[in-house]
């Protein structure tokens, strides 16, 4: 005889660090799987989710958080695992998805990746996105054709980027939010997250920055005033500022701050570049941000003076530079272009957000030069390297107000490096001691809720 949970929790994906966030739910006979994503760090077929934990439960639904790869990578993989799962995301993020997926399948094709063709297909891309069923923020949905499941879900608004949702899932009187990637405090473009009101019963929530003690001490409008100044020198010296950013999110961010500094003439007016994905996530942003925020005006992002940039092309300073990736993988145009810059003073490495600690962008952040500079085969880096806090996650205190505001009864912390998911624990258990906080083990079953009367399953 086997104990069939009530609630049952698997994480098939990372927990520590960015990742491939997979969070398996199971309600009885009934199950969801929370983001499908696909680790950057390695080759696709080995940055899976992994789905052979499940491969025997039900997974009735799919839910998309956002369109960022460490979340939606493996989702042809899910598809084609769980063919009978039904596939739920905002709209923003349905358009999103199909432009990142379609991308990352070229993008590995280029760079000799055969591994990328045995995953999936631009013909299987095209099939999938007809089981995409779409919903706008706080408007609930049930599990279609299994209403007689009991789970409604709703999104909120995650403020992370485009699209993004927080998921609140209501089952028998219980209620469960996993916040996805999110951020409390408004961005240059994006509002702040919205939140279920309380009492939630479960929350799953990142850890982002919960081992940085510096994002929460920063005020916004002091960051920007060292951001332009700092900008300002480098390009007075004529010297060339390179952003690392994410194509989507981070690149839309700081078109609109340097636009808006450029009108304040709190920098100097200096060519701006932009290439690649960024420049089609732009128009995606253009069109679709009205219907989040009403008063948002159609194309204000294409109406901001950059210029188009590729590799070929030379730059000459005094210039800016918004180029992906912002990890700087090795081969990515952040990557490529950092190699031209880092041997003069007068250049310069803006970090605008989060990186993780082992990848290049991570190497400039800790100054870790021996390892740069064979990396990157120079001789030496003599070029600036700032941080900025300009970041699409929440700080850890805007975190810990929100947990302590839902006042879970248990708290699950991912999507964070052990120190970040030590640290959240840690305050969390001192500020609400009657809660369980757990950080859950890789590809473990944990109960989260006993099964209403004791049933067994045979």
């Amino acid at each position: 005889m086997k104990t069939l949970s009530g609630i049952q929790y698997c994480a098939l994906g990372a927990v520590e660090g960015i990742g491939a966030s997979a969070h398996y739910l199971k309600f009885d006979r009934w199950g969801i799987l929370l983001d499908s994503g696909l680790d950057p760090h390695l080759p696709p077929s080995e940055g899976m989710p992994e789905f052979d934990l499940i491969k025997s439960d039900p997974v009735d639904a799919i839910i998309i958080t956002h369109a960022h790869f460490d979340h939606i990578g493996s989702l042809p993989v899910a598809i084609q695992n769980f063919s009978q799962a039904r596939v739920y995301m905002t709209p923003a993020t349905m358009e999103l998805t199909e432009k990142m997926l379609f991308h990352a399948l070229q993008l590995q094709r280029r760079l000799g990746n055969s591994n990328a063709t045995q995953l999936y297909d631009e013909t299987f891309l095209d099939t999938i996105h007809y089981l995409y069923q779409t919903f706008d923020y706080l408007k609930p949905f049930p599990l279609h054709g299994k209403e007689e499941s009991q789970l409604r879900f709703t999104f909120y608004d995650a403020g992370h980027i485009l699209g993004s949702a927080g998921i609140l899932i209501e089952w028998k009187g219980k209620r469960i939010f996993y916040t996805g990637n999110t951020r409390k405090s408004s961005q240059f473009i994006l509002k702040g997250a919205r939140y279920p009101e309380p009492p939630i019963d479960i929350l799953i929530s990142e850890a982002t920055y919960g081992a940085d003690p510096i994002a929460e001490s920063i005020h916004r409008k002091t960051e920007i005033r060292r951001f332009a100044k700092r900008l300002s020198q480098h390009l007075q010296w004529g010297g060339i500022v390179l952003l690392p950013v994410f194509a989507l999110g981070r690149t839309q961010e700081m078109i609109m701050l340097i636009h808006q500094l450029r009108l304040k003439n709190q920098i100097p007016v200096v060519p701006v570049y932009l290439g690649g994905l960024g420049l089609r996530i732009n128009q995606i942003y253009d069109r679709l941000l009205h219907k989040v925020y009403p008063e948002y005006n159609h194309g204000t992002i294409r109406s901001m003076v950059f210029d188009r940039w590729d590799l070929s092309k030379k730059i000459q300073g005094p210039a800016i530079l918004i180029s992906t990736s912002g990890m700087m993988y090795q081969g990515s145009p952040s990557f490529e272009y950092a190699r031209e810059l880092v041997s003069s003073p007068r250049n310069a490495i803006f970090f605008v957000g989060y990186a993780d600690p082992e990848t290049p962008a991570g190497l400039f952040r800790e100054q870790r030069i021996e390892a740069l500079t064979q990396l990157l085969q120079v001789e030496r880096i003599a070029c600036a390297v700032e941080i900025f806090h300009f970041s699409a996650h929440s700080h850890r205190r805007e975190l810990l107000a929100m947990v302590k505001k839902m006042k879970p009864k248990k708290v699950i912390y991912v999507h964070g490096d052990a120190p970040a998911l030590k640290w959240m624990l840690e305050e969390t258990q001192k500020m609400l001691p009657d809660s369980e906080v757990i950080i859950p083990p890789h590809g473990k079953r944990i109960d989260l809720l006993p099964s209403p009367g004791g049933r067994s399953l045979c």
